[in-house]
């Protein structure tokens, strides 16, 4: 993973603590349990075949822009088994099964898809770091923890001042 710094509001993100929204990942349909217990070796073999998916993705939407006889049957052989299924469960109910009805489908589900999974993928360490704490820098809460303490005293003072006058008013 690179560890770019992009600039938030004046401030840097370094590397795994930029917030993952920023990079495209929402959390929204991320398996938490699997990015986090997974083996390095687990994780390879999800990118191989997260990327394995998105090229025939791709090479599926190629064909069918480019046309030509049998275009449906052969795009539909370039996805990988589990997108054929997929297109089978929504085929007739959402789209047509024509050419254009995969495309469709393509560019509206199965495309964000794949890239999804190879984003999550990508950043399994800042999703793991960022998921169990470790985004977080908590010497950077030194100064809010000072000004913490300052207005507990602040407000303990304050409160027994206003006992005080409590007792001088009642006495």
């Amino acid at each position: 993973m690179s560890h770019t710094v992009t600039k938030n509001r004046g401030k840097p993100w370094p590397g795994n603590t930029r917030p993952l929204i920023e990079r495209g990942l929402s959390g929204e349909h991320a398996d938490l349990p699997d990015l986090l217990t997974a083996t390095p070796e687990e994780i390879a073999e999800r990118q191989r075949n997260a990327e394995l998916d998105l090229a025939a993705t791709q090479k599926a939407a190629a064909i069918l822009r480019k046309g030509g006889p049998k275009a449906y049957e052969k795009a539909r052989r370039a996805l990988i088994p589990e997108s054929r299924d997929r297109w089978d469960e929504h085929v007739e109910e959402e789209y047509p099964a024509t050419g254009e009805g995969l495309a469709e489908f393509i560019r509206e589900t199965l495309r964000p898809i794949c890239i999804r999974m190879v984003q999550e993928v990508r950043f399994q360490p800042a999703i793991k770091a960022q998921t169990l704490g470790e985004g977080l820098q908590a010497h950077r809460l030194e100064k809010l923890s000072r000004y913490e303490t300052h207005l507990d005293r602040k407000f303990e003072r304050t409160l027994a001042m206003l006992l005080k006058l409590k007792e001088l008013r009642n006495g």
